[in-house]
């Protein structure tokens, strides 16, 4: 059920990763809201368990998915349009933190490091063999001197969900083959 869930918890990933702009803004929403939420689940570890821990963080993590979109529309409206369908999905990786045998304040640091880097090398990877370019829409982040940063030239199967799932089997099969050599 835990592994079950840690994998669905890689949703957010799978729909907003088109371009690299977007993976930073969902990686670091992640990363905030994972970091936030295994900071307000370490004190009630010892008092909740089971089934209540799993729908405090259920709450927490609705409170903070919704935090960091209000505060996303304040910084950038265009990034906050391109990810509000997203934002919501926060709530699973929070879901998967809540099921972790970690008890530590700093629980969610982990998870949240590795959703984020997986956000940018995915949307990297995705961006730049799907659309050919690097840093599009670069502007919604780093004002209009940032834009125009395009190349012409790309793989757009890449772009869709199903390149997205393609990319993260071939970066999953890596780390596989990384982690059986160091067994042995």
């Amino acid at each position: 059920m835990k592994r079950s869930l840690q994998v669905l918890a890689l949703a957010p990933l799978l729909g907003c990763t088109d371009l690299l702009i977007k993976a930073l803004g969902i990686g670091l929403c992640g990363l905030l809201v994972l970091l936030l939420c295994g900071l307000l689940l370490a004190p009630l570890r010892a008092r909740m368990h089971g089934s209540a821990l799993v729908l405090a963080a259920l709450l927490i993590g609705g409170i903070l998915a919704g935090f960091v979109a209000l505060a996303l529309q304040l910084l950038s409206a265009e990034l906050a349009g391109a990810l509000e369908l997203f934002l919501p999905l926060l709530i699973l990786p929070c879901l998967a933190l809540a099921l972790d045998d970690q008890h530590s304040a700093l629980a969610g640091l982990r998870p949240g490091l590795i959703f984020a880097l997986l956000a940018t090398l995915l949307g990297g990877l995705r961006e730049l063999l799907g659309h050919g370019s690097l840093f599009a829409h670069a502007d919604w982040l780093l004002g209009p001197a940032a834009s125009g940063w395009h190349w012409s030239s790309g793989m757009p199967l890449l772009t869709h969900a199903a390149g997205a799932f393609i990319l993260l089997g071939l970066l999953l099969a890596l780390l596989h083959h990384f982690n059986q050599d160091d067994a042995r």
